[in-house]
């Protein structure tokens, strides 16, 4: 309540053309990732197996400090789209069963998503790693689209399953030699390629993907995404989007 969000809003939304541009709010580190980073991530990983009802309910008060944020996210930012940044996923698969995903974070997730719409925002889900198995779930959850989509997934099948009711926003190989911060124009430009001849021509695509960075400033790792950005711009109209 103390927090100076009207000044936080007025900065960060000074000069954006709302007719031009989608602004997103990112809760960062959200339901499942702030309890892990309360109990620390081994921790939180046994407790859910061994105490899930505990954990259940501090997932819930952890919710209802998220659900108030939205409140003031809306008064203030007004946004198109609020991204809940909640990565539940390695690179292999979920950190835990997906029966334990749906009984512990899954209604969390419902719960935050049914906040956010109340307000005619659209929910987006972010999960890094291989959650092909959960997207079912997410749409469930009633977000409209999932980011960073990583190839650890079967990109293609998602989107000739679930292309009607999702869209899938990245697509580049982030975790591979396309996404070191050392990754040549050649090797940026032909997994571009790659990605837009998967994926570009099945529609409720929206290609993404960043390089690491180990620069201090925020910028370089911005200026990389358009790098990127700049090579989808060039091949976008050699595919027929469906509509």
């Amino acid at each position: 309540d103390k927090y100076d969000w009207e000044g936080m809003a007025s900065a960060q939304l000074n000069g954006v053309d709302r007719s031009q541009k989608v602004v997103i709010y990112g809760t960062w580190n959200s339901i499942f990732l702030r309890f892990s980073h309360m109990l620390g991530f081994e921790d939180a990983l046994c407790a859910m197996y061994e105490e899930p009802e505990a954990c259940y309910d501090m997932m819930s008060a952890i919710t209802d400090y998220k659900c108030r944020l939205v409140d003031y996210i809306y008064k203030y930012f007004k946004p198109d789209i609020i991204t809940n940044y909640d990565d539940v996923c390695t690179e292999r698969g979920p950190f835990m069963s997906p029966e334990t995903y749906r009984k512990l974070i899954k209604p969390m997730h419902k719960r935050f998503n049914d906040a956010v719409k109340s307000y005619g925002i659209l929910p987006s889900q972010h999960c890094c790693g291989k959650c092909e198995e959960l997207i079912p779930d997410f749409i469930d959850e009633g977000a409209v689209c999932w980011e960073a989509a990583q190839p650890t997934n079967d990109i293609e099948k998602i989107l000739d399953t679930y292309g009607d009711r999702f869209v899938v926003v990245g697509g580049y190989d982030t975790n591979g030699t396309p996404g070191q911060e050392n990754a040549t124009d050649d090797i940026i430009k032909a997994e571009v390629k790659r990605m837009m001849d998967a994926y570009a021509s099945k529609g409720s695509f929206i290609p993404m993907g960043f390089l690491l960075s180990s620069d201090p400033d925020p910028m370089a790792f911005v200026k990389n995404m358009l790098r990127i950005a700049g090579y989808v711009e060039e091949l976008k109209n050699n595919y027929n989007y469906k509509k």
